[in-house]
């Protein structure tokens, strides 16, 4: 039977972190959720010349055109994923990899994560995936010289 402290007491059962933000923090969140709608505009057209010039050409993730997307990354699929990165960067590109799989991740494999799993399709995926520049101010000059790069190195 466990001892009753009274409804205050609470006990940390495993380490973990504290998220709190600053005020200051905050009130540049709320400055930018203000942009938040003309951001997600903005994106979403990028997106939309990123998949023109793609389409046939490249794999790339896509939902339904009923579908809303914010478009916090591009993401496409190639096979010299490492390749594109270094030819990418060597022209001022700065494309990236995001989010290994948990399961590759040192902590993970310490602890047995993926030991009865069989995730082979997380671990094709990632081999293959590189998010390209996606932000709000991107250019359409700029966007039209990662498209001409991208596919100069796919050679298409």
């Amino acid at each position: 039977m466990s001892e009753n402290h009274g409804g205050w007491f609470y006990e940390m059962q495993m380490l973990g972190f504290n998220y709190r933000i600053t005020d200051f923090q905050a009130a540049l969140g709320i400055s930018q959720l203000s942009r938040n709608e003309s951001g997600v505009v903005k994106r979403n057209e990028i997106a939309k010349k990123y998949k023109n010039a793609f389409v046939g050409k490249l794999k790339f993730q896509d939902l339904p055109s009923n579908s809303l997307n914010a478009h916090h990354l591009f993401v496409i699929e190639v096979e010299d994923r490492k390749g594109l990165y270094d030819f990418l960067h060597r022209n001022n590109i700065y494309a990236q990899i995001h989010y290994i799989p948990v399961h590759q991740l040192p902590y993970y494999k310490k602890i047995g994560y993926n030991k009865d799993a069989d995730l082979t399709n997380a671990e094709d995926y990632y081999s293959k995936c590189i998010s390209l520049p996606m932000y709000p101010t991107l250019t359409s000059e700029e966007q039209e010289f990662v498209i001409s790069k991208t596919l100069e190195f796919i050679n298409v």
